[in-house]
């Protein structure tokens, strides 16, 4: 393994289908699509592409099949200059497979079928970030589960570095895991989810999310992000910091901004940047990636 590395990503990778529709099906309606694609996508690996597109040095711990969707996921990677060395190939699985179909307006709706993103276990993790070094921030996603959140904290504890958990979907890690991250990142809905799963008051106003949970689950850090209206930081050292957001010049598909915002927090943490200004570059990040089709942009 190397140790000429920023950031170790873990996280999934699926094989997306993706579908433009003038509409969404409703329930027992067929609808005509007007796109049909196929791309790279996958919260873990959409986010290790940010990261080495804002300059950060990545490795990525997933797991795909040995199949044709498993190269293309490689592939993409390596291109955007990820190293790849800790992705896993299975042979008794398929890659995992997302069906997306994105309105004229870029609002999408998401199914994510079980696949070889389920081998993504803490064994994994620590087997897959052995002999790392040089590591400034480890970043992970909730949806990998809750004992993968913990393993990913424990790792970034060992290495000395930083813990970014991208909480959403909302899948409760322990308390210590939330208190080590800094931050963990959640969108408006996600936040009110971890607070009441923590058993705090999920009612609060909007610009008193950031604050509410930084107290209730002991971050050092808390990112909310609220789309057109911007973001909310909270640092347990600091005032409440609202960030405006960034227009997007045009909107094809919003399904990779997210991801794309906390590729580029992670890059720019480690790379030296504060917080603050970690966020505001993943502001202008997040606003051009919902201007291409599909998570990623070409390598």
């Amino acid at each position: 393994m190397t140790d000429a590395i920023d950031v170790v990503v873990v996280g999934s990778l699926n094989h997306d289908i993706v579908a433009g529709v003038e509409v969404a099906p409703g329930p027992g309606e067929t609808v005509l699509a007007r796109t049909l694609t196929r791309t790279n996508g996958g919260k873990g690996g959409n986010q290790a592409a940010a990261a080495a597109r804002a300059g950060a040095r990545v490795l990525m711990i997933s797991s795909v099949g040995v199949d044709a969707e498993g190269d293309m996921q490689v592939d993409n990677l390596t291109g955007y200059g990820v190293d790849v060395s800790g992705i896993a190939r299975q042979a008794d699985v398929r890659t995992s497979l997302a069906l997306i179909w994105v309105r004229p307006d870029g609002e999408n709706s998401i199914i994510v079928t079980p696949g070889a993103k389920d081998r993504v276990t803490p064994d994994l993790v620590r087997r897959q970030s052995s002999g790392v070094g040089g590591v400034k921030v480890v970043l992970a996603q909730s949806e990998v589960g809750a004992a993968v959140s913990d393993a990913c904290a424990e790792v970034a504890q060992q290495m000395g570095a930083r813990f970014v958990l991208s909480c959403g979907p909302v899948v409760l890690p322990s308390l210590t895991t939330l208190r080590d991250c800094d931050p963990v990142i959640v969108n408006a809905s996600e936040a009110r989810d971890l607070l009441g799963q923590v058993g705090a008051d999920a009612t609060v106003p909007e610009a008193t999310l950031a604050d509410a949970l930084l107290v209730a689950t002991g971050a050092a850090s808390v990112v909310v992000t609220l789309g057109a209206r911007g973001s909310l930081l909270a640092q347990a050292d600091g005032p409440l910091v609202v960030l405006p957001a960034v227009k997007a010049e045009k909107v094809v598909d919003t399904t990779g901004a997210g991801d794309t915002y906390c590729g580029v927090v992670a890059a720019r943490l480690a790379l030296g940047d504060t917080l603050e200004d970690a966020c505001q570059q993943a502001a202008v990040a997040g606003a051009a990636a919902v201007g291409w089709l599909g998570a990623r942009p070409a390598a």
